[in-house]
């Protein structure tokens, strides 16, 4: 069993200390399942209040808590690599995480294109100051998108559509007369 504690703690290892995703070895997740099968099965026989007892008790509670971590991290891995646009070798991931991989990119991908359909028609303006740094403005012609100041991407906008920009964009929109500052009554 030593062997199995000593490639867990490899692997949870070698994924805490990287960025990417790590390779996990042939049949890791398989040989994992049975090792922490034999674990419970030897808490069960094994006296606890004896020396062995605690010493399996220990190794189960460490096994356990490396797994658990080693799984966290590689799920928030492909998470982020997904969010950033960063390809994962596909060697890397394992059938199950090779599901959540195309699964996540899936759920973002239409989760963007539903808000970027949203038609902003008839969007009510709100009432007192914008937020500091921000201006409500209401296009005047079609408009594509735009990167904020803040690095934030805005539209596209058909005419007559109302959207809260940063100040320094809504104001160059302005002055070249494509959009028109909206008075929210603050």
């Amino acid at each position: 069993m030593k062997g199995a504690y000593n490639r867990l703690f490899e692997a949870w290892r070698r994924e805490r200390w990287s960025r990417e995703l790590q390779r996990l070895p042939d049949g890791f997740l398989e040989e994992m399942r049975e090792y922490a099968q034999r674990l419970r099965e030897q808490g069960r026989m094994v006296d606890r209040s004896s020396l062995i007892g605690r010493i399996a008790e220990r190794e189960r509670e460490n096994a356990e808590r490396m797994w658990r971590e080693l799984l966290e991290l590689r799920v928030r891995k492909i998470i982020e690599a997904v969010l950033e646009g960063r390809a994962i070798p596909i060697e890397n991931l394992t059938p199950e995480e090779k599901g959540l991989h195309a699964g996540i990119g899936r759920l973002i991908a239409e989760h963007l294109e539903k808000m970027r359909s949203t038609p902003t028609r008839g969007v009510s303006i709100p009432r007192g100051k914008p937020p500091k740094g921000m201006k409500v403005v209401r296009f005047l012609q079609s408009t594509p998108a735009i990167i904020g100041v803040d690095m934030k991407t805005y539209g596209p906008f058909k005419a007559e559509d109302v959207a809260l920009l940063p100040e320094e964009n809504a104001e160059n929109l302005i002055r070249r007369g494509i959009a028109k500052e909206v008075e929210t009554g603050g």
